[in-house]
Order: C-alpha cells, then structure tokens, then sequence
C-alpha cells in the first residue's frame, strides 16, 4: 500500500496497515506481522481458537513454503 510516497506494510494476519507504519511490527521471511496480531497471538488459547488456527496455517505457508 502506497500513501503520500511511502510504501505502508501490510500486515499477512489482519490484512491492515498499522498507525505506526514499521515500528509497529516485524517482518518474518518477508511478510509483515504487525504488533496487534503478535499481542494476539501471544495472549490467545491455542486449544479453541478458530483465530489462532486461521493465523499458524498462514504462518505456516510463509515459514514453510518451498523456493522454486
């Protein structure tokens, strides 16, 4: 995304652009994971939650997938 010249990360779970651009964030192979969906992840119940499961099957594609 694209705003006033600057290139905006967007981030690979919530599909949104952070207030605080980069410094609220990481990139990881690539992708960005902005802090909201980090905390998210961090503070989530791994055993029942549909959100959690969605995010470590896109985790999982970014860490995983093979070069060609």
């Amino acid at each position: 995304m694209e705003e006033s010249g600057k290139v905006l990360p967007v981030c690979l779970l919530c599909n949104l652009v952070p207030e605080e651009g980069l410094c609220s964030g990481f990139f990881l192979k690539g992708v960005f994971i902005c802090s909201r969906c980090e905390d998210d992840l961090i503070s989530c119940n791994a055993d029942n939650s549909e959100k959690y499961t969605a995010a470590m099957e896109k985790l999982r594609e970014v860490l995983f997938k093979k070069k060609s």
